[in-house]
């Protein structure tokens, strides 16, 4: 089977730190080309080739697939692009920003695939929550706490430009969301196309650009309770626990969205007794790209399928509207 060739659109950081050393260290991939405004960033990810055309690498016979880190408001018309080009693309998160978007961008995925690159999906860790939540081992869902909070964010980043979908809620809080969401499927509690929030609080703090720095909710999803909290300008902090009539799930041992490359745990408590089953490290970057290998090229069913893709869009714009 031949290697998937990779194109990138954009050297950035989450580009230079974990995408490209994914691919170099992926089986069956191999980073062809780059394109950047930088062309020395976009050297230092080691392609065969760059460019600073995003165009020209969609239109190159030799690039099979499209990894797009491009700013959040910049997503729809790339992967429009690429797709349209017949490319394989892996977007990433947040895929769009509006639910609308998300839904236009899947239904022109007729001749190739798209992936929104929530990379957490991919750590096993992930895996064995969602297998120990539909066993039924800590009871019926009554609560999820989600959070992540970060600080530091530079003054010119596009996190901070409302026109460029910048904001918590864009940035971490697919993450927060996404996995409240799957947790609900995973339960029962759900079906993909059925999650709706029905009542919600929520308290905002607004930047210069009106663009949200921080918000906190409580958000009642599908009968469950979901106490959550996102920021980009508050002090780091990552929790993911899951309330069951029996017990609880909690995410443990590092950061509870973004662990890479180091080992973590899951703490389950089950009527008073405390059990930890430990991970080691791994990159999940590397898994996805080699998952994404299998869905390109044997169709296989993405970590993060159209449809979750679609429920995730949908509940963010429900918050977003509060």
């Amino acid at each position: 089977m031949n290697p998937t060739r990779w194109g990138f659109l954009g050297a950035g950081f989450v580009a230079s730190m974990a995408m490209g050393p994914a691919v170099h260290a992926a089986k069956d991939s191999h980073l062809e080309m780059v394109a950047a405004r930088d062309l020395d960033r976009a050297t230092a990810l080691s392609p065969h080739r760059v460019s600073s055309s995003y165009d020209e690498v969609i239109g190159d016979p030799h690039v099979d697939a499209i990894y797009i880190s491009l700013t959040n408001e910049a997503h729809e018309e790339w992967v429009a692009k690429a797709l349209a080009a017949g490319k394989h693309v892996l977007c990433e998160k947040p895929l769009a920003v509006t639910e609308s978007s998300a839904v236009h961008m899947i239904r022109q995925a007729k001749r190739a695939h798209l992936v929104e690159a929530l990379w957490y999906r991919w750590h096993p860790r992930f895996e064995r929550t969602m297998e120990i939540i539909a066993s039924g081992l800590i009871g019926e869902i009554t609560s999820i706490d989600s959070v992540f909070t970060f600080d530091g964010v530079p003054a010119d980043n596009y996190r901070l430009q409302a026109s460029r979908g910048g904001g918590a809620i864009l940035d971490v809080g697919p993450y927060t969301l996404d996995a409240s969401l799957k947790v609900l499927d995973a339960a029962a509690r759900s079906t993909v196309d059925g999650i709706e929030i029905s009542s919600r609080k929520i308290l905002m703090s607004a930047g210069d650009d009106g663009v949200d720095l921080m918000a906190q909710a409580q958000l009642v999803c599908n009968g469950a309770l979901i106490n959550w909290s996102v920021s980009i300008a508050s002090p780091a902090e990552q929790v993911f626990t899951v309330h069951g009539t029996r017990g609880s799930l909690s995410w443990t041992g590092a950061e509870a969205f973004t662990v890479w490359k180091s080992p973590c745990s899951l703490e389950i408590v089950v009527d008073g007794s405390v059990t930890h089953e430990d991970f080691l490290p791994c990159d999940p970057y590397q898994l996805m790209v080699e998952q994404c290998h299998e869905v390109f090229t044997a169709h296989a069913e993405p970590f993060m399928s159209h449809a979750d893709s679609i429920r995730l869009a949908h509940v963010l714009d429900q918050v977003i509207a509060n």
